[in-house]
């Protein structure tokens, strides 16, 4: 009897640090805020999107370090322009390492900014858009090696 219950007392054992390392090994880590007054109006901002042909050509991929990040914006195949574009960078792991800028317009419907990655894993790109017609954000991942 007595190796039955050490047989289930590291069974139970084995079974916690396994469920541990797979949660700590797949936590996304971030957590939006304000997200319930954000979510009413999503369904909005993206049927907004649909009406105005909105598409956003994003980088293919994001280095650890220095970043030049380039973003297109088109509506119904058009540059998107004199939109206020915010770039937000942030590691799924913590939120020490989360920066925002603005992005400035270069060229027509191309907006660019500079961000640094300071370490490998798994990053978000988010852009918010605000013009005269729209007010939405559009987001991505990228894996750092």
């Amino acid at each position: 009897m007595k190796p039955f219950i050490i047989a289930i007392y590291a069974l139970f054992l084995f079974a916690m640090i396994t469920g541990l390392v797979v949660a700590f090994r797949n936590s996304e880590g971030l957590v939006e805020t304000d997200y319930y007054r954000k979510q009413n109006s999503w369904f909005q901002e993206k049927t907004e999107e649909r009406r105005l042909g909105l598409e956003v050509m994003k980088p293919a991929s994001i280095q650890r370090g220095e970043n030049e990040l380039t973003f297109v914006l088109t509506e119904h195949g058009k540059p998107l322009t004199h939109a206020r574009v915010q770039l937000f960078v942030g590691n799924v792991s913590t939120s020490e390492l989360d920066i925002t800028c603005t992005m400035h317009e270069t060229t027509s419907g191309t907006y660019q900014a500079r961000a640094t990655v300071p370490s490998k894993g798994k990053w978000l790109l988010r852009i918010d858009i605000t013009n005269n017609k729209l007010n939405t954000s559009q987001s991505w991942f990228y894996d750092v090696n």
